[in-house]
């Protein structure tokens, strides 16, 4: 598959406020946020099977408002990476059970247990139809000729939103990328100098004009062949 799975994920974690000079009155969020940071680090290694890819990433942590001052509340927020329906059962489930035990840990009551809230803008794998992927691969090395079309090696675990169209009603689909980026920046690179940016850089640049045409011309290379069906 080009693209795997993605869920958003929200934990929020009660304590019991207190003075920071104080923290055996209260319930500490920050300290069971941690632990609870630490303990999702276990959901994919010690729950996937060695082979098959996950990612549970806590890209933000918000809590307290003031130095000496034991907080009442923390927020997680999460990104989730699956590539198939069960392994994001559980990795979801996952997280559900260390958060929730960590609370139970830290002497939190069965009602006010950290809560995880998986959001709706979840998408599932974007897995390209193998036989529609073969005649279009075709028709480009025809078109182009060989070389132009590859598969790479795909060391992340990005997402797109593109099967929210194919996956219920199934429809035979094929997500491609476009290349955009100079192959001067590459060679560079290769050489030791400065990485090519990503997207979502600000340093990230492609050359328009080459880019664009070649995915246009791609498109509609595809479309006349299934057209002519």
């Amino acid at each position: 598959s080009p693209y795997s799975g993605a869920d958003t994920v929200d934990i929020y974690i009660p304590g019991v406020g207190a003075h920071g000079a104080s923290p055996h009155r209260g319930i500490d969020p920050i300290v069971l946020g941690s632990q609870i940071v630490m303990g999702l680090q276990t959901v994919v290694s010690r729950s996937l099977p060695p082979r098959r890819p996950g990612v549970i990433t806590v890209g933000a942590f918000h809590s307290g408002t003031k130095h000496n001052i034991i907080s009442d509340l923390a927020h997680l927020q999460l990104t989730v990476r699956s590539e198939s329906a069960a392994d994001r059962t559980l990795l979801l489930e996952g997280i559900r059970r260390v958060a929730e035990n960590m609370g139970r840990v830290a002497g939190l009551p069965e009602d006010r247990l950290p809560t995880v809230i998986v959001s709706n803008e979840s998408v599932p794998p974007t897995l390209n139809d193998k036989a529609l992927t073969e005649r279009i691969i075709a028709v480009w090395d025809d078109h182009f000729g060989t070389g132009t079309v590859f598969s790479g090696e795909r060391l992340g675990m990005g997402a797109e939103d593109f099967p929210v169209f194919t996956v219920d009603p199934y429809i035979p689909s094929l997500y491609f990328a476009v290349g955009g980026t100079p192959a001067a920046d590459f060679a560079r690179e290769r050489a030791g100098g400065e990485p090519v940016p990503s997207h979502h850089s600000p340093l990230f640049k492609i050359e328009p004009n080459a880019s664009v045409t070649l995915g246009v011309e791609a498109s509609v290379t595809a479309l006349l062949d299934l057209l002519g069906d």
